[in-house]
């Protein structure tokens, strides 16, 4: 779905049959087409509306956002990376859609495959353009990595912007 159409919402949950049941109740009871009455979401992660580029960094379920800030900056023509981090290539929504979608913006990680390779934030942030935005969203240990490297000399911490789904 593009982040312009308001006729429509998108909704991802990842089933945690560990969970605390929410997940599994939606995966058992909804099915695609389901028809739900809403308020309009608010939004709390806004994108710069300018043209500096962007790092987008998505943990796990985090990639929501992400994906609709994807989407605007590529209609906008502004530069960005994104960058996804799950615990597999099964786990990470969107994954294939992403992958066709922005094949040349996209870095993915695998934490639990391969070795288990994560975000290395330092390089990220520090090889991004001196005037670029970073976004942020997924776990809380993701975004206190990027708040760390954001406090050190160089990058201004009012470059970075974060959201939690903890």
């Amino acid at each position: 779905m593009h982040p312009q159409r308001r006729d429509i919402f998108e909704i991802a949950v990842l089933r945690e049959d560990a969970g605390r049941g929410g997940s599994s109740a939606i995966h058992d009871a909804w099915q695609i087409g389901k028809r739900l009455a809403l308020d309009l979401p608010a939004n709390q992660f806004p994108r710069h509306d300018d043209d500096r580029p962007a790092v987008l960094i998505a943990g796990g379920i985090g990639i929501t956002p992400i994906k609709a800030m994807a989407q605007t900056l590529k209609a906008r023509g502004s530069s960005f990376k994104i960058h996804y981090s799950g615990r597999t290539s099964a786990d990470m929504a969107y994954r294939d859609w992403l992958a066709i979608e922005f094949p040349e913006q996209l870095q993915l990680y695998f934490t639990r495959a391969d070795g288990g390779k994560h975000i290395d934030q330092h390089s990220v942030m520090r090889s991004a353009p001196a005037d670029a935005l970073f976004y942020v969203c997924g776990p809380g240990r993701l975004i206190e990595a990027a708040k760390s490297v954001a406090g050190e000399p160089g990058i201004a911490a009012e470059r970075l912007q974060y959201e939690s789904f903890d």
